[in-house]
């Protein structure tokens, strides 16, 4: 079994930067309902985000001005968000802080933060890039190390 992953952006149209502080200093991550799906998928971000599993990892950047940390869900979603209505909270746990404040400048995935989406899973038959590209430059994670 392989640990799930997935890009988590609180996007800049919505949250400031102080905002990106708080939401680390509370640890709770927002996602609004009516965030559309991407491509084919019939399920929006924010239903996916909803239905996403405790236990379930990702990772938090503020659209493409910088990646800020993994973090692991660790509670069900709140749907009485201080944010209004509409917004969901989730709780999570810091696993890593990100090591740098490069912009990342790889390939554009969708669940890259160049990628212009809020919470998108990472494929499983993608995630030896995912650890390439996010998880080794952002975070010195190798997932060998934890035996995967």
């Amino acid at each position: 079994m392989k640990p799930t992953f997935w890009k988590l952006s609180q996007g800049t149209e919505f949250f400031t930067y102080e905002d990106m502080l708080q939401s680390v200093e509370d640890r709770l991550v927002y996602v609004h309902k009516n965030t559309p799906a991407q491509g084919q998928s019939s399920k929006t971000q924010g239903q996916t985000f909803i239905e996403a599993n405790i236990g379930d990892y990702f990772y938090l950047t503020h659209g493409n001005n910088g990646i800020y940390l993994l973090g692991q869900f660790i509670g069900p979603i709140n749907y009485f968000s201080s944010w209004g209505e509409g917004w969901s909270d989730r709780p999570f746990r810091i696993i890593s802080r990100s090591k740098t404040q490069d912009y990342y400048n790889g390939p554009q995935k969708w669940w890259s933060p160049n990628h212009r989406s809020t919470f998108i899973k990472v494929p499983e038959s993608e995630l030896s890039m995912f650890e390439e590209e996010i998880l080794i430059p952002f975070f010195d994670l190798h997932l060998e190390d934890y035996g995967f």
